[in-house]
């Protein structure tokens, strides 16, 4: 707590860095909280009819555009907005002085059957859900609660931070208005898959991976997030019994293609299994691929993944191929 007469400071989790360090002559002992919340004191009785959630490493901006668009959920519209800073953090961004910055900003009215628990709870889905979209872990550090368009309340996560990555399969640039129509047509089911699978695992695996510099270790990281979703899903759909998880991924694919319809025969007849996993996983190395090959076959498989995310979630516009950087239909 904090003896501020304008501002009452909750900090939660305190790790208490080792050492003393001096600071005009006084020894002081530093610490870094998982959270800070500050209420403002004269508005402790105000509910917040607003939120504004800042989040880092989301990145919309359109060319010679007003860089802003709307969503709707839970019957009302939550609008988007790059940060006025937001070209300047990216140049630092693109010659690496910084690795993640928060980019832009979510407004959110706030319902009178909500408090801030289930709004949290609503920033945190629809960053993750974005977070798929342009394959980078969006999080958001800071929220600001307001009423009256004053701030009663501020939330300050330690959030991991994370380099911001630079590929995306829906934009607003590439595809017009993008981000708001797949939100629009797959957010209700992203939030099913989520509650029934935890999807949130497979997202943080391709952010990861679009992360990722060693064509070895995308591969890799590919290939446990196609046995993870595959897996996850087809036990669902009642298609696969969980004592035969262990199948092989070959196998799962072509059951999950009896669903699907749209895998080619020629990315299930085993070559992911045998030329790639296996070596891989019991060698440590693809000896008998070329580098040139080991990214051909990464960018066909991890192409293929994010479409079968995208038909399971009923997304049905263009997406951005990671395989040849062209519109493709799902």
């Amino acid at each position: 707590m904090s003896c501020s007469k304008k501002w009452s400071i909750e900090c939660k989790n305190l790790h208490f860095l080792p050492g003393a360090i001096k600071v005009h002559q006084k020894n002081n002992l530093f610490y870094l909280p998982d959270s800070i919340i500050l209420k403002k004191k004269d508005k402790a009785n105000e509910p917040p009819d607003k939120a504004k959630a800042y989040f880092s490493n989301f990145n919309f901006s359109e060319a010679n555009k007003k860089s802003e668009f709307t969503i709707n959920t839970n019957n009302k519209n939550i609008q988007f907005n790059m940060l006025d800073e937001s070209n300047q953090l990216l140049e630092l961004i693109d010659i690496k002085r910084i690795s993640n910055a928060i980019l832009s900003e979510a407004i959110i009215p706030i319902n009178q059957n909500e408090n801030i628990q289930s709004i949290e709870a609503e920033i945190k889905s629809i960053s993750w859900f974005l977070s798929f979209l342009n394959l980078d872990t969006n999080v958001v550090p800071v929220v600001e609660y307001l009423s009256n368009n004053d701030i009663v309340q501020y939330s300050i996560k330690n959030t991991t931070k994370k380099n911001s990555g630079k590929k995306y399969i829906i934009d607003n640039n590439r595809i017009q208005q993008g981000i708001p129509i797949a939100f629009n047509q797959c957010y209700v089911n992203y939030q099913h898959w989520q509650n029934q699978i935890n999807i949130n695992v497979l997202i943080d695996y391709l952010a990861e991976i679009n992360r990722q510099e060693y064509i070895d270790l995308k591969l890799s990281n590919m290939i446990m997030a196609y046995e993870y979703f595959v897996t996850k899903y087809l036990i669902n759909q009642d298609m696969l019994p969980e004592t035969q998880a262990n199948k092989s991924i070959q196998e799962k694919l072509t059951s999950l293609n009896t669903k699907l319809k749209f895998i080619p025969s020629n990315m299930i007849n085993g070559h992911l299994r045998s030329s790639v996993r296996k070596p891989l996983f019991h060698q440590g190395e693809i000896a008998s691929m070329t580098t040139k090959d080991k990214i051909d076959t990464f960018k066909k498989y991890y192409d293929l993944l994010i479409k079968i995310v995208l038909r399971v979630l009923n997304y049905t516009g263009k997406y951005i191929s990671i395989e040849n950087n062209s519109l493709i239909n799902v």
